[in-house]
């Protein structure tokens, strides 16, 4: 091989380890299989921000728990959401007036498990039902589409091994040492950022067992919405089961 291409695969061998390594932790995973009539729960500590001023301005940390419903075909109601104390029934997407079926914005155990286990096929099938947004780089869309499907959902073993092999194979996304949760809990980090947004997304994983701790997105740099380090959103996942009623936390 010239040069050149080794030197890029000798950069990109750290974050390729790192994900193979939370791959293989991943694929040993008992989670699941999650039954049609159950819910997913998952229970978070949850940072947004709120751009209405122009400015982002950066809300307080805040309790999240979601139930999601796992039947197949077009739903409603799509399972249950508890912020503030109360819990409210989870709509069907805007627009979706026969209800939204199972998919990228309703992943489901069973549409997950069906989902390529090969990794560069994985990448090319989120590639394509990741919506393009103007402004934003579509790696990095898919990077942040990844990132929602293993923080909030139960993943099979298998998918999830194969998603963090996919996310190895997106150009731009490195080791993020220092990554820190919205809990400020610290793990090993895997990052991507979008230089034409200015923004940063990192995963936290568990220094240990490699699980996922939550994620972060802030400003690389001084722009028209903020400072450099102004958080977007941030995340720490503390709870992941399944439970047979939606609104009803588990037992254990």
């Amino acid at each position: 091989a010239d040069g050149s291409a080794s030197a890029r695969a000798g950069n990109a061998q750290p974050v390729a380890l790192v994900l193979n390594r939370i791959s293989d932790a991943a694929a040993k995973s008992d989670a699941g299989p999650v039954g049609d009539d159950q819910f997913v729960y998952v229970r978070s500590q949850v940072q947004d921000s709120d751009l209405t001023s122009g400015k982002l301005v950066t809300g307080p940390l805040k309790e999240r728990e979601i139930w999601y419903a796992q039947k197949p075909g077009p739903l409603k109601k799509l399972g249950y959401i508890r912020e503030d104390g109360d819990t409210l029934p989870i709509n069907a997407e805007f627009g979706d007036t026969d209800g939204t079926r199972e998919g990228l914005t309703r992943p489901t155990y069973r549409w997950l498990a069906a989902l390529p286990t090969d990794p560069q096929k994985l990448l090319e099938h989120l590639t394509a039902l990741t919506p393009k947004d103007e402004g934003q780089e579509h790696a990095q869309a898919v990077f942040e589409q990844i990132g929602y499907l293993i923080g909030e959902t139960v993943l099979p073993p298998e998918t999830a091994a194969a998603l963090y092999k996919a996310a190895a194979l997106i150009p731009g996304v490195t080791e993020a040492p220092d990554a820190v949760d919205a809990l400020g809990r610290h793990g090993v980090g895997i990052a991507r950022e979008d230089t034409r947004h200015a923004t940063r997304s990192e995963w936290v994983f568990d220094p240990k067992g490699l699980s996922f701790l939550g994620s972060r997105t802030f400003l690389t740099k001084d722009t028209e919405i903020g400072e450099k380090g102004t958080l977007v959103a941030a995340d720490a996942v503390l709870r992941r089961s399944v439970v047979d009623k939606g609104g009803v936390r588990p037992q254990d």
